[in-house]
């Protein structure tokens, strides 16, 4: 499996009275290495509706492992899986840069939708190529 590495810093807003990043930042953490490996594939939000497409987040999940700091360099790690159904998922994992100390891994699951707001069932057409691409650049050997 290929992970997407993506690095950013702990910056003081993000922490919170003890000194440790407040837990909602781990799901902007996400979203910063999802962005990251969507941007790839020309999988963009403003991308998918000019496909005709949607992708709310319909769970996430986070597990806190260590805490992380102000001034702390972090790399996010973003995978997606291959789906069985209309829908994405990716897997995520924040590391601490200088020991690669898990701080924290989860998941998101987004389903498909039209414009229209009617479910996706199964894939097709240009998305389904961008989603394959985007799966066989995750799952290279």
């Amino acid at each position: 499996m290929q992970w997407l590495e993506t690095e950013d810093v702990v910056r003081f807003n993000e922490v919170d009275e003890w000194g440790m990043a407040w837990h909602g930042h781990y799901m902007a953490w996400f979203e910063v290495g999802r962005m990251a490996l969507l941007r790839r594939f020309d999988l963009m939000p403003k991308q998918l509706v000019e496909l005709g497409y949607v992708a709310p987040v319909i769970r996430l999940t986070c597990d806190f492992k260590h805490p992380a700091g102000s001034g702390d360099a972090i790399i996010i790690r973003t995978i997606a899986v291959k789906p069985e159904i209309a829908v994405l998922i990716f897997k995520f994992e924040v590391l601490l840069k200088k020991n690669r100390t898990l701080l924290a891994h989860g998941e998101t699951t987004q389903v498909l939708l039209t414009t229209e707001k009617k479910m996706v069932y199964r894939l097709t057409g240009e998305l389904e190529k961008r989603i394959d691409r985007l799966v066989d650049f995750c799952h290279k050997a």
